[in-house]
């Protein structure tokens, strides 16, 4: 996580400088929360000489994965970041801090642009108070979004994520008027799925743990590849959003139809030699042709198991001079106590829930 920091004071420039150095210096092995190994500060004055214009400041900084704290009014802030606010899945985390450092209050993508934690950890290194205002924060709940940024999984649907958010809330309130635990029936039961497969008619939080093989004939389109691919798991109900890297030989590392399928899925397209390839222990289908051309006898189920899969989902597929194969490789999931009697069991044999 990159934090860009703004201040427009020079109590809030110290601060700033302040916040810069504690967080290098923390150990972040002491917390479960924020990991300050892997957060890295940048800090500017609108005051200095030559510094570029506050809106023009936040349309630079202002993108996913990325945090933007404004030391100053809230106002200030609100009214900088306004024109640049879309989406909650991919806005930038926003927070605001007192030039005394008093309070650190998240403002923007507090779950899902974790924007929340961040103020815990900032308030936590300098001693303030960090001012939370989402329901499930202030009821000690879990949410469901936050639960999934942390665990690398993609919400299939926003709206059913409030919905359920809503329900958890709901029952949670009448347990603690009632003193007791909720009885839910089966239609007020919140309920969420972990699932690669597709599913239209739950909350589904889908794990990016999917690895696509890809060979493919030199020179063919970015729109036959891509519609290959979709159909492709379409036809095995996997849920695009599952795909975590697309594999290839190397020969392929500059094919335009691979380059353009992984920006439209913007996930990242690795290769591996002809010679990595032949060294895969697994079983695979072999071609003496590709074997001819490419100097191993499958580039598609072979790439899968080089990338690290642990289980083939789709066989070698081909069609028009491509060819397809996805795997899985397995990924540990740690359930918050106040969601796991909601999740529905899930389907997939790569996903190891705790």
């Amino acid at each position: 996580m990159q934090i860009y920091i703004i201040s427009f004071t020079e109590a809030g420039f110290s601060l700033a400088e302040r916040i810069c150095l504690l967080i290098k210096e923390v150990d972040s092995r002491e917390s479960g929360e924020l990991d300050f190994s892997e957060v890295t500060v940048d800090c500017a004055s609108s005051a200095r000489k030559n510094s570029i214009s506050l809106s023009e400041w936040v349309k630079v900084h202002f993108k996913e994965g990325n945090a933007l704290v404004f030391i100053g009014a809230a106002g200030i802030a609100v009214r900088a970041i306004a024109p640049f606010v879309r989406d909650k899945t991919t806005d930038s985390a926003v927070l605001v801090i007192d030039e005394k450092g008093s309070f650190v209050i998240p403002i923007l993508s507090g779950h899902i642009g974790g924007a929340n934690e961040l103020a815990r950890g900032i308030a936590r290194v300098l001693g303030a108070t960090p001012v939370i205002t989402t329901a499930s924060d202030v009821n000690n709940l879990p949410a469901i979004d936050e639960f999934a940024k942390k665990n690398n999984l993609v919400i299939n649907d926003m709206q059913k994520a409030k919905e359920f958010a809503v329900k958890v809330l709901h029952e949670s309130r009448k347990a603690s008027e009632k003193n007791c635990p909720p009885e839910l029936d089966s239609g007020s039961r919140p309920q969420f799925t972990i699932s690669l497969y597709i599913k239209n008619d739950i909350l589904n939080l889908i794990p990016r743990c999917v690895v696509l093989g890809i060979g493919c004939k030199k020179g063919k389109s970015a729109e036959e590849l891509q519609s290959f691919v979709c159909e492709t798991l379409k036809k095995h109900k996997i849920d695009y959003r599952s795909v975590e890297e697309i594999a290839s030989i190397d020969l392929k590392k500059d094919e335009n139809a691979i380059l353009s399928l992984s920006e439209s899925l913007k996930r990242p397209f690795v290769t591996f030699s002809a010679e990595e390839l032949n060294a895969i222990p697994q079983k695979v289908s072999h071609s003496d042709f590709v074997s001819e051309i490419t100097g191993t006898d499958n580039v598609c189920e072979r790439a899968v198991w080089a990338a690290g899969a642990s289980e083939i989902l789709i066989p070698k597929t081909a069609k028009d001079g491509m060819t397809l194969a996805a795997g899985v490789r397995k990924i540990e999931v740690k359930i918050p106590e106040g969601l796991k009697s909601t999740l529905v069991s899930d389907f997939s044999a790569c996903i190891i829930c705790k």
